[in-house]
């Protein structure tokens, strides 16, 4: 029989993307074991390779399954690994510059439900958790958590990716609340406006919870894939399970 392997299966989503690619990024420097779901693989191996990955890690430690997340065949790829299921599901999917201002936008919910879906069609041993990236601004009631500068800017020009913000959010909560739900947990992960800027590390990231949100401007999509992989997929990320910690600067 084979050792059970001391570190998780990390499988994600949209590992391309500025979050994502930073938390991948981490997590094959640390040797752990990653899938991931890619239109076009050897994007994100470049992309890999330029954020300093070695190819050894990449071939020791990444398995890349070729397609899009709106197909829930290929969804199925990246959540086993020769048998074995994936422990935590990261998905940074989102619309790259926020999408259209006047049309509404279902990619981020249409993602979340097609990771649930295939999950369901696969009927795994073992349910994994599952965290996405999802943005401050989105809550209707409670405390606010955006400053009030960035209040119309996040209710008008981000409405259309936020309402899919939201329905990602709900598609999650619903099938965890489920009486058979196939996730053991979620993190909704809500920073605060993303950067491509210099990324601070981790000392300097504030964490907010539902009832006192951290309330910020911008933090760099680098330090949000530092922040994720630190505390969701090495440090016990049973602290954050059923939450959406806000975070930023």
């Amino acid at each position: 029989m084979a050792p059970t392997p001391s570190k998780p299966l990390i499988a994600f989503y949209g590992a391309t993307g500025g979050c994502t690619l930073a938390a991948v990024t981490n997590a094959l420097n640390e040797g752990y074991d990653c899938t991931a779901l890619a239109r076009t693989p050897s994007k994100l191996t470049n992309l890999l390779i330029s954020k300093g990955v070695s190819q050894s890690a990449i071939d020791s430690h990444l398995t890349i399954s070729q397609g899009d997340v709106l197909n829930v065949e290929d969804v199925k790829g990246p959540l086993t690994l020769k048998g074995r299921p994936a422990d935590v599901i990261i998905s940074g999917i989102g619309i790259v510059n926020g999408g259209d201002l006047f049309y509404e936008i279902k990619l981020c919910g249409n993602a979340a439900s097609n990771i649930i879906t295939a999950l369901k069609e696969l009927k795994l041993t073992k349910k994994p958790v599952m965290v996405v990236v999802s943005s401050t601004g989105l809550t209707l009631t409670g405390p606010r958590d955006v400053p009030l500068l960035f209040k119309l800017m996040y209710d008008y020009m981000l409405a259309n990716p936020h309402a899919d913000k939201r329905r990602m959010e709900a598609a999650i909560t619903s099938e965890y609340n489920s009486s058979n739900s196939v996730i053991k947990g979620y993190v909704l992960v809500r920073p605060s406006l993303l950067t491509n800027g210099m990324a601070y590390g981790k000392d300097y990231i504030r964490v907010g919870t539902n009832d006192a949100p951290a309330v910020g401007y911008t933090i760099s999509r680098d330090d949000v894939g530092l922040w994720m992989f630190e505390n969701l997929i090495k440090g016990d990320n049973s602290k954050y399970l059923g939450q959406a910690p806000s975070i930023t600067y």
